[in-house]
């Protein structure tokens, strides 16, 4: 599981282009896409005490697929909105959290809280609430994509696999960061509209009965 969320302060933004990415934010994006990637494949391959080392190459590989979509896509989207309202929006890691990621791969599950993106500036309750939303909206649009590559991909292909698992990743990182309760994005969305919550849930509702003839829920 990954816990997403971001910091707001509300003072003067500092003068930054758009879009804008510092040097230590993509290093901590890296870090951070590197650990989350080895915790992911250690996961597919069954745990550390139950290894297929021959398998470990492909795994590395679906992982650093649905990593890149369904964590980077994830805080991009809240880091553009951000800046397109005009505010100071970089993603900071948290070391503990990467480790913690890292150990509980290594003994058969995962809960990863790899950072946040942190955000200086003024904006409303509907901007904040949008900046919420928008990244498990991301992880759904991904996931919905996905599904629809296991349509047109032969079921006996790895390529098959490899969607199959960056949908239902995506899947369970949006829907896991609503959580109504903070620092969850579900808290703050659903402080901002409850319309908008109840949807952004019957979305991951429909993911769950999509992906559960498969065992995974």
């Amino acid at each position: 599981m990954a816990n997403d969320t971001y910091r707001i302060t509300f003072e003067p933004a500092p003068a930054r282009p758009k879009f804008h990415f510092s040097n230590m934010e993509i290093q901590q994006l890296g870090i951070s896409i590197l650990v989350l990637t080895l915790a992911f494949t250690i996961i597919f391959s069954g745990g550390i005490q139950n290894m297929d080392w021959n398998e470990f190459p492909v795994n590395f590989v679906i992982a650093f697929v649905a990593v890149v979509t369904a964590f980077f896509c994830h805080e991009l989207a809240h880091k553009f909105l951000a800046q397109r309202y005009k505010c100071w929006a970089e993603f900071r890691y948290w070391q503990f959290g990467l480790l913690i990621a890292l150990l509980s791969s290594m003994m058969g599950f995962l809960f990863a809280a790899p950072g946040a993106v942190m955000i200086r500036g003024n904006i409303t309750k509907s901007q904040y609430g949008k900046i919420s939303v928008a990244g498990p909206m991301t992880n759904f649009m991904i996931a919905a994509g996905f599904v629809g590559l296991l349509f047109v991909i032969p079921a006996h292909l790895l390529l098959w696999d490899l969607a199959y698992m960056v949908a239902f990743i995506n899947a369970l990182i949006g829907g896991f960061n609503l959580i109504p309760i903070p620092p969850f994005d579900g808290s703050k969305i659903l402080n901002w509209s409850i319309p908008v919550y109840v949807g952004m849930v019957a979305i991951a509702v429909f993911y769950v009965y999509l992906f559960d003839p498969f065992g995974l829920f």
